[in-house]
């Protein structure tokens, strides 16, 4: 990786959420979900130094002591992972702020990686990932957004729909959002300066649909390998079942 670009990776770790009560916290196989998604960034990474945990909570604050992460404490009116990635962007310098969710504990060290690599070598606007859909039940799932972007790879639309869609209604194709986000500082200021949500962003409840709405432009990395992020209690049954079956 480029040493000369100044970037971090910032995971953003809500204690509050609807789905799951104390999500960051939850345990898998022995470790919090929150300390196994550090430790796959810290692989990708090799420096503690480049990693920082932001919550708005004291709980996981303390928790994350005991691995010895650094942490940033956020407010708890973020709206969504990107505005708190912003919190930090206000007290810690970077060029790139590369967003890993905290509800993504498998999520491939080599995909994280080469992300980073692509994003740390661009000027500019915001980067997200996808991955191609191999499965109708993917594509049809509402959990699993779907991206459409032109041929140069800038994002159009995000959507938990089945889309691109046809007559047939039938799978053809598609691409999932992997999400993995980077951006430099002054995206993240326009898209942090709204006190609400935007139109598509709250129907969709997809936070990358805020900066199309505000007419940012968005460049989608595909990568070979996505995570599993943990959103339901069967995304958490699933993941708990996968490192199982490698610890066996």
């Amino acid at each position: 990786m480029e040493e000369s670009k100044s970037w971090i990776v910032v995971i953003p770790a809500r204690l509050g959420s609807k789905r799951l009560a104390n999500k960051p916290l939850i345990s898998i196989c022995g470790k919090s979900m929150i300390q196994r998604t550090y430790e796959q960034a810290l692989k990708a990474v090799g420096n503690k130094e480049r990693v920082i945990i932001a919550t708005d909570s004291d709980e996981v604050m303390n928790h994350c002591k005991q691995f010895d992460a650094i942490t940033c404490l956020t407010s708890e009116s973020c709206l969504t992972g990107t505005d708190r990635v912003a919190e930090v962007s206000r007290v810690v310098e970077a060029d790139k702020y590369i967003n890993l969710q905290g509800d993504e504990p498998i999520f491939p060290v080599n995909s994280l990686k080469n992300f980073i690599q692509e994003v740390s070598e661009s000027e500019g606007k915001v980067f997200t990932a996808i991955s191609e859909i191999t499965s109708p039940e993917d594509y049809k799932s509402i959990s699993i957004p779907k991206m459409v972007f032109s041929q140069s790879n800038r994002l159009l639309y995000s959507s938990r729909a089945s889309i691109p869609a046809n007559k047939s209604n039938r799978f053809n194709f598609g691409y999932k959002h992997v999400c993995i986000y980077a951006y430099d500082k002054k995206n993240l200021d326009l898209y942090s300066k709204r006190n609400s949500k935007t139109r598509f962003e709250e129907e969709e409840d997809l936070e990358i649909n805020r900066f199309l709405e505000l007419d940012i432009e968005v460049r989608c990395i595909e990568v070979k390998e996505s995570g599993k992020a943990v959103d339901t209690q069967y995304d958490l049954d699933k993941v708990r079942e996968i490192i199982g079956n490698q610890l066996d």
